[in-house]
């Protein structure tokens, strides 16, 4: 397992270390217990380019949870199943809120994040719609 995942929430996908499996990572991390969720970024790492863009993934138990952050965007899948705001726990620790629409199948998830590791671009294998506004 790697650390950095266990102690932070934020990553950025040219900072892991090479021959590291995230979606196994993820996988093994899962926990039914306590809705888990990463931020991953690419492209850019200061985080205040307009370039950088960000895959927030969720993970608890057969559930998953995704949303795409980039290019003035805030997007979740379009067959989302959460009716009302979601509350995840960064990393496992500190709680915060994903909006309708963001939770799908951990199989979905694992996949997303997949395509996401490969292209470091919005993955092509969800529909994605704009996030409801806090």
């Amino acid at each position: 397992m790697i650390d950095s995942i266990l102690r932070g929430a934020f990553l950025h996908v040219d900072d892991l270390p090479h021959g590291v499996d995230l979606v196994s990572e993820l996988r093994a991390l899962n926990d039914p217990a306590t809705p888990c969720l990463w931020v991953l970024s690419a492209r850019s790492h200061d985080p205040h380019s307009p370039d950088r863009v960000r895959l927030k993934i969720g993970t608890h138990g057969d559930t998953g949870a995704l949303m795409w952050i980039g290019n003035n965007q805030r997007l979740v899948p379009a067959t989302g199943t959460n009716p009302d705001w979601a509350t995840y726990y960064l990393a496992g620790m500190h709680d915060t809120h994903l909006p309708p629409h963001a939770e799908v199948p951990i199989e979905t998830a694992y996949q997303a994040l997949a395509e996401y590791l490969v292209t470091r671009e919005r993955p092509t294998t969800i529909r994605w719609q704009p996030a409801q506004e806090e």
